[in-house]
């Protein structure tokens, strides 16, 4: 099976090119990858983080074709896709800013050879902060493709209303098992005590105020320090002022700014629980991060973490925006200490190894290879 991919790369340090670049390292031992990514960075207005791309990172090998200021450039990926004779077309989706060049892409690679499967892998199915702009940019993209991979079973059940006849699979993000020493890693970033992490972009979908507001709880019941840990975009510092003017300000560190993999994982290691208190979201490749470092995670029960999370087992659950509710579930964690939750942990990530997730999507491909039209014969 032949299956171009086509979407972000390092050096761009996003969580998206990172999981891209993975995804084509893991379909290659299992078919026949061409990866294709951008040749032009984000423009400002879109990208607003400080720290876009990382020189430290290794470039994925990954070929530079399109530009989102060339309509050119648009045609000429689709016809180097028909070209290769490509089996299946498989596009990460997250922001409703490719929408117009991955539609063209499509469209255009449906007249060449029909034959080509054209797949959004949804990370999410429409833009975090989207308005009803972002929203119709979308419909076209979506009415475009002909099957879905997305990583919860909410966001299947909708797409399967809105395009009942095609293929739609719901995958759980892979879980990349994290090993790093807890005493090197604790000492490394100076931390003592009992650890509440929350890791990550800090915007306010991902309901940083709820954790902020449960804080001085969290602090007097347990002890417990917390740490706000990722680069914080634009529209969410006021969240800066909160931290400042909390009654357990000494008990929270405020870490504004990139954080690599390698010190993802030392943060990861050094916690005794992740706290993901979004307000929604599809999937979160934090919790499959959490998951990888046998982390116990307190999250709200919002579109894929209630899925991924088993109380009890992976961590604990509770209604998005409710403080109380999230203190409580914190307080639990660590009364049970987090080694309970270690062969729930274990087992999920054994069930969500990449390995097994791009076995997943092949297999997907391939029935959806399966289904494709007959070409006409010249």
């Amino acid at each position: 099976m032949h299956i171009t991919l086509l979407g972000p790369a390092p050096p761009d340090r996003g969580g998206i090119a990172h999981e891209t670049a993975h995804l084509a390292e893991e379909l290659r031992h299992l078919a026949s990858v061409e990866y294709l990514t951008f040749s032009r960075v984000y423009p400002r207005w879109l990208d607003p983080r400080r720290f876009a791309i990382d020189p430290r990172l290794t470039p994925a090998p990954a070929v530079p074709v399109l530009d989102y200021l060339s309509v050119r450039s648009w045609r000429e990926t689709a016809e180097r896709a028909a070209s290769l004779s490509t089996d299946a077309l498989l596009v990460p989706w997250w922001t409703s800013f490719w929408a117009m060049p991955v539609r063209t892409v499509f469209r255009r690679l449906k007249r060449l050879r029909p034959e080509t499967r054209r797949v959004l892998l949804c990370h999410n199915l429409e833009d975090h902060e989207a308005g009803l702009w972002a929203r119709w940019l979308s419909v076209g993209v979506f009415s475009e493709s002909d099957a879905y991979l997305v990583h919860s079973d909410a966001n299947r059940r909708e797409l399967l209303n809105r395009f009942p006849s095609r293929p739609v699979e719901a995958l759980s993000l892979p879980a990349p098992e994290i090993v790093a020493d807890r005493d090197q890693a604790r000492r490394t970033l100076g931390i003592e005590g009992r650890l509440v992490l929350f890791l990550g972009l800090v915007r306010p979908y991902k309901g940083v105020d709820v954790l902020l507001a449960a804080a001085p709880r969290i602090v007097r019941e347990t002890g417990a320090k917390i740490a706000i840990v990722g680069e914080v975009f634009e529209d969410a510092r006021p969240l800066k002022r909160m931290w400042e003017t909390s009654p357990v300000r000494d008990r929270v560190i405020w870490k504004d700014e990139y954080v690599s993999e390698e010190e993802m994982a030392l943060w990861l290691a050094a916690c005794d629980v992740l706290a993901l208190p979004y307000r929604r979201i599809s999937s979160s490749a934090i919790a499959a991060r959490g998951i990888g470092a046998r982390r116990p995670i307190v999250a709200s029960a919002v579109g894929g973490l209630k899925e991924a999370i088993v109380p009890g087992e992976t961590g604990e659950l509770f209604e998005p925006g409710d403080a109380d509710a999230l203190a409580n579930a914190v307080s639990l964690v660590l009364a049970r200490g987090p080694e309970s939750y270690a062969p729930g942990l274990a087992d999920v990530l054994r069930q969500t190894a990449w390995p097994a997730y791009a076995q997943r999507i092949v297999a997907f491909l391939e029935r959806c290879r399966a289904e494709a039209p007959v070409p006409r014969s010249s």
